[in-house]
């Protein structure tokens, strides 16, 4: 054991235990599940080391290193994270939540922007579907090269662009950035315009303060 452990690789003996699962036809859950006996969600080190040395083609110099690969935090417990993660280093389910996480702290800092006597409402409906304004549409959120998408039609845009469209105080912001660039008072001679200059500008304040129904 002393020398087959020398050479020990615990790829190599994650793909072996990973096939030995498939051949059984169960899922990781299932290999968790006949584990964790009382159902709490984690499993000791030695429940764990005994039921793999009594299943499957290993030893127990191998088992001990195996188990504190596995015991991620080094508490003397495998929860099923920790299992997965082990098994499955790219599905791991700790970046998973953290991703969620993210997205949602995101999409709240955003839409605290909102200025509007009635604030533009977002409403989590699961990980990464959001529901936007008064639309009953669902829309997927995603992390895509650090920057937060929405999903869109068949694309994607950005979370800031896709609130500038649809966020009606922000669409307020932008008609009034246009009408400061090419609507300025110094330019005017007649009354007649300043009247009309006026009304634009109430219609764009207008906008900008009541809220209305987001795009679709």
């Amino acid at each position: 054991q002393m020398e087959e452990f020398a050479n020990f690789d615990f790829n190599i003996w994650r793909k072996r235990y990973i096939q030995w699962i498939s051949h059984l036809k169960s899922r990781i859950l299932d290999v968790f599940r006949s584990i964790d006996r009382d159902q709490d969600g984690r499993i000791s080190q030695k429940e764990f080391i005994d039921y793999v040395l009594a299943s499957f083609p290993t030893n127990s110099l191998e088992m001990n290193a195996v188990a504190n690969i596995f015991d991620l935090n080094s508490d003397g417990f495998i929860d099923y994270y920790e299992f997965v993660s082990a098994l499955h280093p790219s599905r791991d389910p700790y970046r998973k939540t953290l991703d969620a996480d993210q997205i949602n702290e995101e999409v709240s800092r955003q839409v605290s922007q909102c200025n509007c006597p009635k604030r533009f409402q977002v409403e989590q409906i699961s990980a990464n579907r959001y529901r936007f304004g008064d639309s009953q549409q669902l829309r997927m959120v995603r992390i895509l090269r650090s920057t937060l998408m929405v999903r869109v039609g068949g694309g994607w845009t950005a979370l800031d662009e896709f609130l500038v469209k649809n966020d009606p105080c922000r669409k307020g912001r932008t008609n009034l950035k246009i009408k400061e660039k090419y609507l300025s008072p110094a330019g005017s001679t007649s009354k007649g315009l300043t009247v009309s200059r006026s009304n634009s500008s109430l219609s764009l304040y207008s906008s900008a303060s009541a809220p209305t129904s987001p795009m679709t």
